[in-house]
């Protein structure tokens, strides 16, 4: 009977511990709290920065947060959303990075963004979030200038 009950409290004990464990786990793994400030020296006036993978991964290793576009040369999606972005409100002025194809396919980027044009959302040094030129889903941020600057403003603070 000591031997059952010792099993039975013994069951209880590593149960709660998995089960408080994963709570942690959970909590501390949802990501950012949204929306989230860009860090500082993003701030003030819009303006594409255009990088290359050199730069775009020593972003990523100094823990930054921001916003990166991903295109071609000659892509009129991405002409599109550039615009876009050039009319947004004086409320959501921000600087951005513009990367261009065939850097992200030898970048670490590459591992989430598979089309292009995109755009990416890094919080921290993380890639949190990513626009995907072949989901239906996406489309309308692609076509719309409202819904690009909805999409943008759930993840950031301005």
């Amino acid at each position: 009977m000591k031997r059952k009950t010792g099993i039975i409290i013994s069951a209880i004990v590593v149960t709660g511990l998995l089960v408080t464990g994963a709570i942690i786990f959970i909590l501390n793994n949802q990501g950012p709290k949204k929306p989230f400030r860009l860090d500082d020296e993003y701030y003030a006036k819009s303006e594409a920065i255009t990088i290359k993978k050199d730069e775009y991964e020593k972003l990523i290793k100094d823990k930054k947060t921001f916003l990166i576009m991903i295109d071609k040369p000659g892509c009129v999606m991405t002409a599109d959303m550039m615009g876009f972005m050039a009319d947004f409100p004086d409320d959501m002025q921000f600087k951005y990075y513009r990367m261009l194809w065939e850097d992200v396919a030898q970048s670490s980027l590459h591992e989430y963004v598979k089309f292009t044009p995109s755009m990416a959302v890094v919080y921290e040094g993380k890639v949190i979030d990513w626009l995907q030129a072949d989901k239906d889903e996406d489309a309308d941020y692609f076509n719309n200038a409202d819904a690009l600057q909805r999409w943008i403003r759930e993840y950031i603070a301005f």
